[in-house]
């Protein structure tokens, strides 16, 4: 053990379950099931990071009533002994790497789209769920429940953890946080109703009560339940307030659970100034709410608690956990994100080798991927997290290549890294002097610091990996030649693109303005894509008087739907003037014209002009080399570009393809 972290290495206990630290991996959905079937990618999956050394593993979210019941088409499904079998091999799976197998059960609810189950939605009453900056969601006016119904969806809940103890799961969590139906019978804002569902916090939480009791007459008390429970909501639409999340905690204690995992939820159909996207969450965010229940059980029944609380957010900080723990703000860490970027995450903590994990840069594309595209979980570091049926294996090289990888940004470090690992002699140029590329200005507007965490990062692999790094060298066609390699990557990024309009002289650079170059009072930023949007916010920040002008009839339409949301609070908040379907049409010594969406022209006042369009791939040497060397690769941005975690799987793929 770690001398460093005795606290959160050391064994604990879970209901009458010996977990061999005290790390648990937080259910975190992948939509990656065959129609809600266990499949290989499934395994793979837990697999890895039962071997990556985390105490308890969670399984992602898992329906109890399908298709009613589904979030999305590649959700888990447990409603039907046929799922059974391949629950076994997943429970199987998780025990002979080491971890213990919970399985997170849970009803979509009023969260579940028609596009996906085919029918309206249903929910404790008839009120929509509202949009939540958080989840970018919202959706359709459900059918209330009848408490016929409710009675059937409860034995569903305690049937489907029959079904996992028959699996071998150690145990499951009942899911009440977010959008799903365990939270929207707890909040006051979407259960209305005055039956004895209803109407005071003693009848919102009888849908749950009724199910741990029945669990517990199915599955015995060796059995393990687990709560996910949002003890408190915030925002327009907030239905749970603290005091009511401490109830709930006390009964939840009451009727035996044997542990609590906390955390908070939010409602509002914006985000305001001081909202932050995840890529600025502080470490163990979520961990001062536990302190709170601990000290409210305390307080109001002179008692010490006695369930275990389970508290996290942004957790993968070890030194952050450690604390958590030993102060005793809880008694387990939830790490979610952290053990998808980096599935051997505590093994890495334990052999104090923390300089070589895998961040999380809170992008958010785990998440934006599934909900806003209908696809699988990706993540902008680990290129082959949900990518078909990968087992984390990179098997040698047959042949040993000479290899040379141009350009140092995300993708090139990856080609290179595991063209490394493979056995091949690596040889990685960049003509600046530093690797990282667009990752290194994607970290400067505000609340973006975390994404600076993948420079050190890709810095240590390379080191590790044994890649010869060529920095502040500009590569020519002459010299890839005369040196004879066998296999070229191009990942030579992108070219700035010029506007072609009277007085396009004056207008300078957003990539300048984010790296620090002086600005005047009146800013206008020509181009409303993520780069043009969070110029214009680190501006507004600087007390700036800015506008953003986009041709297009939506701001930041590249970004993920939650920061997309974020980022515009931010701007109204700043007063940074919009123009959406608007073009400028002449650059003067002090102003910008431009046409609005109605085709009136207009002038804005303007100091300082900033040119956000984008660039170009920049194919030239690939262009210069594709006839002359018989294998040649372009990736990431200057093979068309997109979002992170698209370049870095391109990298590995070209990796593992040399």
């Amino acid at each position: 053990m770690n001398p460093k972290y005795p606290n959160l290495l050391s064994p604990g206990k879970i209901g009458k379950i010996e977990l061999r630290n005290k790390t648990v991996m937080a259910a975190m959905g992948m939509s990656q099931s065959d129609n809600g079937f266990v499949n290989k990618a499934v395994i793979n999956h837990y697999t890895e990071r039962a071997k990556g050394g985390v105490g308890a593993i969670i399984v992602e979210v898992t329906c109890v009533d399908s298709p009613l019941g589904l979030n999305t088409k590649g959700m888990l499904v447990i409603d039907d002994d046929k799922y059974i079998p391949g629950m076994t091999d997943l429970a199987a799976a998780i025990h002979e790497g080491g971890a213990k197998a919970f399985l997170q059960i849970s009803h979509t609810g009023r969260g579940a789209r028609r596009a996906i189950i085919g029918d309206q939605p249903v929910g404790p009453s008839a009120v929509a769920m509202p949009y939540s900056y958080m989840m970018g969601l919202a959706n359709e006016t459900p059918r209330a429940l009848t408490i016929e119904e409710i009675k059937e969806i409860e034995e569903k809940y305690a049937q489907a953890a029959l079904r996992a103890k028959k699996a071998g799961f150690d145990g499951v969590e009942i899911h009440a946080v977010g959008y799903y139906l365990g939270q929207q019978f707890l909040s006051s804002t979407a259960n209305i109703r005055t039956d004895e569902y209803g109407g005071s916090r003693e009848n919102r939480i009888r849908f749950h009560l009724n199910i741990i009791k029945r669990i517990r007459e199915l599955c015995g008390d060796d059995f393990a339940i687990l709560v996910k429970l949002s003890v408190i909501e915030l925002g327009t639409y907030a239905g749970i307030t603290m005091l009511d999340g401490l109830y709930y905690c006390k009964k939840l204690q009451e009727a035996g659970v044997d542990a609590i995992e906390v955390l908070a939820g939010k409602w509002s159909s914006e985000s305001g100034k001081k909202e932050k996207p995840e890529s600025a969450y502080p470490d163990c965010m979520a961990v001062a709410l536990c302190l709170v229940m601990k000290l409210g059980i305390l307080l109001t029944t002179g008692k010490q608690k006695t369930v275990p609380l389970i508290g996290g957010g942004r957790a993968q900080n070890p030194k952050a956990a450690e604390k958590a723990l030993a102060s005793g703000q809880c008694d387990f860490i939830f790490i979610g994100h952290g053990l998808l970027a980096q599935p051997d995450l505590v093994n890495l903590i334990d052999e104090d080798r923390e300089d070589e994990i895998r961040p999380c840069i809170g992008c958010g594309h785990c998440i934006n991927n599934q909900l806003q595209h209908g696809k699988r979980a990706i993540c902008s570091g680990n290129a082959v997290l949900a990518r078909g049926d990968n087992d984390y294996t990179i098997p040698p090289a047959e042949a040993k290549k000479k290899v040379a990888v141009i350009g140092a940004g995300v993708a090139g470090v990856e080609a290179a890294r595991i063209a490394a690992i493979r056995g091949h002699s690596v040889d990685l140029y960049d003509m600046a002097n530093e690797v990282g590329g667009q990752m290194n200005l994607a970290c400067k507007p505000p609340y973006k610091q975390h994404l600076g965490l993948m420079k050190p990062y890709l810095e240590r692999q390379l080191e590790l990996t044994g890649v010869n790094v060529h920095l502040g060298h500009k590569v020519t066609k002459e010299e890839i030649e005369q040196k004879n390699y066998d296999a070229v990557v191009c990942a030579t990024g992108v070219k700035p693109v010029f506007l072609k309009m009277k007085g396009a002289e004056r207008a300078i650079n957003a990539n300048d303005v984010l790296l620090g170059a002086a600005t005047g009072k009146n800013v206008v930023i020509i181009g409303g894509g993520s780069i043009g949007c969070e110029t214009a916010e680190l501006l507004g920040k600087q007390g700036k008087k800015v506008a953003i002008i986009e041709m297009l009839d939506t701001l930041a339409g590249n970004t993920g739907k939650t920061d997309q949301t974020i980022i515009m609070g931010h701007l109204k908040g700043y007063g940074v003037k919009l123009l959406t379907e608007s073009k400028v049409e002449e650059i003067t010594p002090d102003s910008v014209i431009y046409k609005d969406k109605n085709g009136n022209t207009a002038t804005l006042k303007a100091d300082t002009v900033v040119v956000a369009v984008g660039g170009r791939p920049d194919t030239e040497l690939y262009d210069s080399l594709k006839d002359s060397v018989k294998e040649i690769y372009n990736i990431g941005d200057s093979n068309g570009g997109g979002i992170i975690p698209n370049a870095v799987y391109e990298g590995y793929t070209v990796g593992c393809k040399l």
